[in-house]
């Protein structure tokens, strides 16, 4: 492990969905981890961790007053730019090396050499999801509506064009000592959502940001992040509902059972084909679906 204190980062507010899955990650990363980083969970409901993991020496709550919760939406008022204030709160409170995660992952592998390239300082993220010029109909219609714009922060310009790429959010990596950083990846984020309000902005804040400062460093070899599964959501609540206050191992065997990386890779391979064969394979009703709990 590096010299500097590492620190898993997790953001469960509001639904209480994210438990579920918050747990099921981080069970997922005790598997892998040898030794385990301290863990972070910002939540609104610490007690609702405690019940289920009881009391752990190296996992905290940090405390947050809902002012906090309030201002760190920026001035555009996004939930997105949360895990910006709490990757600002953590480096004040736990400096060291950051690893922020979506509670909607599941860990592969020991990310120690992620924890030892943010100690050299290097920005991680996700997945480089390519260039926005060419990504999904989303990333396309972003690049032509905001294509040549120049957004200016300080002293800073950010321009959009066929170069810019974009990079998954679910993970963000960086040492303490870069978190002075942050402020500006917000101010950039509020000036994107101000000229085209979708809910990727954040992301792209964060890839234009890193990406002008060097290279980012790609997370997804170590964590797999099923961010497709909204759908998913109910049926792990339901399992964590059911086992998780009596048996953690029970939960996560059941929700291992769901095979959420299998379904991810499914529903992603159906949300690659061309338009005209979703459209045929809705209309003959074979659109993916969520199969029903238990089968």
């Amino acid at each position: 492990m590096p010299a500097a204190p590492c620190s898993l980062i997790y953001l469960a507010y509001g639904s209480a969905a994210l438990h579920a899955e918050a747990v099921y990650s981080l069970l997922s990363y005790y598997r892998v981890a040898r030794p385990a980083a301290q863990v972070l969970i910002y939540t609104d409901a610490p007690a609702a961790f405690r019940q289920v993991l009881g009391e752990r020496p190296a996992v905290h709550y940090p405390a947050v007053t809902p002012a906090e919760w309030y201002s760190w939406r920026g001035s555009s008022n996004k939930v997105y730019l949360l895990k910006i204030g709490v990757l600002t709160h953590a480096a004040q409170h736990y400096p060291g090396n950051l690893l922020f995660v979506d509670t909607d992952t599941i860990w592969q592998a020991d990310p120690a050499p992620l924890f030892a390239q943010i100690e050299r300082g290097q920005f991680v993220m996700h997945v480089s999801e390519g260039r926005l010029a060419t990504g999904n109909e989303l990333s396309r219609k972003i690049f032509r509506r905001l294509r040549g714009q120049i957004f200016k922060v300080g002293q800073r310009e950010f321009a959009i064009d066929s170069a810019t790429v974009l990079y998954n959010s679910g993970v963000l990596g960086l040492s303490s000592g870069l978190a002075a950083q942050l402020p500006g990846v917000v101010a950039l984020a509020d000036e994107l959502y101000a000229a085209y309000d979708k809910h990727m902005m954040e992301q792209l804040a964060f890839s234009m940001w890193f990406g002008q400062a060097g290279a980012i460093a790609e997370a997804a070899p170590y964590v797999l992040h099923y961010w497709n599964l909204k759908a998913a959501r109910p049926l792990l609540t339901h399992v964590f509902e059911q086992y998780a206050p009596h048996s953690l191992q029970a939960f996560y065997e059941k929700a291992e059972a769901l095979d959420l990386a299998g379904l991810h890779k499914s529903e992603m391979r159906y949300r690659a084909l061309p338009g005209w064969r979703r459209t045929l394979l809705k209309l003959v009703g074979r659109r993916w679906r969520m199969p029903a709990l238990g089968q």
